[in-house]
């Protein structure tokens, strides 16, 4: 069955099916100090909700006007889909729905109660795709690993010398392939059983959802007018009751926008692990790079251990990666793999867009979630500014020529990479109403962005105005 998605938001309710929280608190224990362990025990709901309450009331008008259009364009969209496909058959597409309306109104929760007899079903299939997709991408690093003549031995990837190091290598490969089948034919077989239980339970659903449906449409028209109503005012309600609603509202395109923001993150650190281990596989001359390079991968797993841990954990959601990044991350890494040059210039860009991503929402008066804030600030303050100074460092050693094709080939590299990762968020991008969610336009994190980009670029030697690069991505 298709997974529901409007204007390529992902679907944030999938449940997870690896231990992040175990594998966080491990790397916790290895690599960070005490000093650095955040308070898990936060309620992130809790934070974003108290400081709607404490803000006063100029300020929360203005996050009002700026996510209430938002909210609005969503139910209208909404409201067709239901009109013209009715109710979703799956749990996620609902609570999607339910963002868009009160809880006071019960109208998607009753939806939901129709559809728990798939559940469990619905969850045995999911897990097992997860878990394939993990087995798959294991075998895909195993393979490359085989054909390169190298094997991974804890966090660090070294060349084979022995053959009981090869026959390791054809153990693990067997192991992967054999799961594979296996889950193959286990997820056949659940495929099979959730369709015949749906099959059985579709005439039983479709009644109880066309009762139901009237009374989610007129939850949402009920919605849509409330928000126009205070729009046009351009005053927040009078009434208790509205004013709440509206709040509630508000808090939850809030904690989708944190969503959206931390999984940013998180794919941006997974985004630098890529050229690292080329890095390590080139440098085969060069021991201290390889090492300086085995603790920087170290670190990007520790952070997005940690922000996945923060997904999972306290938005109960898992990682989204775009087919076009992931796409875009197996051509770097054959250009990394002939071009090294290129490939260290674009992990400099890389890892400065991350360090002032991190850095922007480390603020207390940009980001309310405590949680996510105290992450943000840590990882930017311990580790993004050594792993800058790193890139730089190995850039300009063994990479730097001062040529004027130099700094064509960068400069080329440098609009492709903007464009390809910021050029097609128009204001109708998650991660753009994400920022928005929070009272942010998007223009102010990319304005300072792309003035840290500018920076570290001048570091080694390419020296582009803020301006200019902002240009590249066709923003204003």
């Amino acid at each position: 069955m298709s997974k529901e998605k409007i204007k390529g938001r992902p679907n944030y309710y999938k449940t997870p099916t690896r231990n992040f929280t175990q594998y966080t608190k491990d790397c916790e224990e290895k690599y960070w100090s005490k000093e650095t362990e955040f308070d898990w025990g936060q309620d992130v709901q809790h934070n974003l909700k108290e400081n709607l309450e404490n803000l006063e009331s100029k300020k929360l008008m203005r996050i009002f006007s700026m996510v209430l259009p938002m909210i609005a364009e969503t139910i209208v969209q909404k409201t067709t889909q239901i009109q013209k496909n009715e109710l979703p058959f799956t749990e996620d597409a609902l609570k999607d729905i339910g963002e868009c309306i009160p809880s006071t109104k019960d109208s998607i929760h009753k939806a939901v109660l129709v559809l728990s007899p798939l559940k469990a079903h619905q969850f045995s299939v999911s897990t097992l795709e997860d878990q394939l997709e993990i087995l798959q991408s294991e075998l895909l690093d195993l393979l490359e690993q085989q054909r390169l003549g190298l094997i991974k031995v804890g966090n660090e990837v070294i060349h084979i010398t022995s053959d009981e190091e090869r026959e390791n290598q054809r153990a693990e490969l067997l192991r992967a392939t054999n799961e594979i089948e296996e889950i193959k034919i286990e997820l056949k077989n659940s495929k099979s059983i959730f369709a015949s239980e749906l099959e059985r339970l579709k005439l039983k659903i479709e009644e109880d959802f066309y009762t139901i449906k009237q009374q989610v449409l007129s939850d949402l028209k009920e919605t849509e007018e409330l928000i126009q109503q205070t729009l046009q005012s351009v005053n927040l309600p009078e009434d208790p009751s509205d004013f709440a609603q509206l709040k509630e509202l508000v808090l939850k395109r809030q904690l989708r926008g944190l969503r959206d923001i931390a999984n940013h993150a998180l794919v941006v650190e997974q985004s630098a692990i890529a050229p690292l281990s080329m890095g390590i596989i080139h440098y085969t001359r060069y021991r201290e790079i390889q090492e300086a390079m085995t603790t920087f991968i170290n670190d990007e797993a520790k952070h997005s251990a940690t922000f996945r841990r923060f997904l999972v954990e306290k938005l109960e959601a898992k990682e989204f990666i775009s087919a076009k990044l992931i796409d875009g991350a197996k051509r770097y890494m054959w250009l990394a793999r002939f071009t090294p040059g290129v490939g260290m210039f674009l992990a400099v860009i890389v890892e400065a867009i991350g360090a002032a991503y991190l850095e922007f929402f480390s603020e207390d008066d940009v980001m309310p979630d405590k949680l996510f804030c105290s992450i943000c600030k840590t990882i930017s303050i311990q580790d993004e500014t050594r792993h800058m100074d790193l890139c730089v460092g190995i850039y300009n050693e063994l990479f730097r020529t001062g040529t004027k094709w130099e700094r064509m080939r960068n400069t080329f590299a440098l609009k492709t990479i903007m464009k390809s990762v910021y050029g097609d968020k128009t204001e109708e991008h998650q991660l753009i109403q994400a920022f928005r969610a929070f009272g942010i336009e998007s223009d102010v994190l990319y304005g300072h962005l792309v003035k840290q980009l500018s920076k570290q670029l001048a570091r080694i030697s390419l020296y582009i105005e803020p301006e200019e690069i902002m240009g590249y991505i066709n923003q204003k």
